[in-house]
């Protein structure tokens, strides 16, 4: 009897090593999501990590930080993961979805426990890689300042420092985006930092026609 017991453990181990039982921390986790927009409840955040997905609903404004999982006072959430384990994110907007890939997504919280913004950084080792992101700005989010940008070359890493720049906004989705860019023309590396504004100030009509004309309110 002790014979088998020793050998069913032996085996049991041997299983257990080659991936036949898996560890409960390599068990992808559901999403927690609440009419439409993840959890930043610890569990949530957590299972945004081990899902690699986050949703949002912008169709309804101003939204309410609970409607993240925040208590009343919450400074937000900072979410970050490992650059080769992205987060889809899907973007419900008035006139459509937009989905992003991202390694970092920022909750801040605004007047009123209302959420203020949220930021999506999208990195580019090989800044070249990022002319497909720029049209996509012009093209799918509005930013009209980005209209006549000149395509990234190999000329980019030129060894000339470090520069950020602020192309204004778009809401061409109905939902307010702004874009910090910046470039390491050192290492040949760019990151757009696009922020998901939900303020109320800029969907009135006056703010919502400038940012469609000149991409400022």
């Amino acid at each position: 009897m002790k014979l088998r017991i020793v050998l069913m453990a032996l085996l049991a181990a041997l299983l257990s090593g080659c991936g036949m039982f898996p560890d409960e921390h390599s068990i992808e986790k559901e999403e927690i999501v609440a009419n439409g927009n993840s959890q930043f409840t610890p569990e949530g955040i957590e299972a945004i990590k081990s899902s690699g997905k986050a949703v949002f609903d912008f169709t309804s404004l101003p939204m309410d930080m609970s409607a993240l999982g925040f208590s009343t006072g919450s400074d937000g959430a900072l979410v970050a993961t490992d650059s080769d384990k992205l987060i889809d994110v899907r973007m419900t907007t008035p006139h459509g979805v937009v989905e992003m890939r991202t390694d970092t997504i920022r909750i801040r919280p605004g007047a009123d426990n209302t959420v203020d913004h949220i930021d999506i950084f999208i990195n580019y080792p090989d800044a070249q890689d990022a002319n497909a992101e720029i049209r996509r700005a012009v093209d799918e989010l509005g930013f009209v300042i980005l209209q006549d940008a000149e395509p990234i070359g190999a000329d980019f890493k030129d060894g000339s420092g470090k520069e950020q720049w602020n192309p204004g906004m778009g809401n061409k989705t109905g939902t307010v985006f702004s874009a910090e860019i910046l470039s390491n023309h050192d290492t040949g590396r760019m990151t757009f930092i696009y922020s998901v504004h939900l303020a109320g100030k800029y969907y009135t009509p006056g703010a919502e026609a400038g940012i469609a004309a000149t991409g400022k309110p």
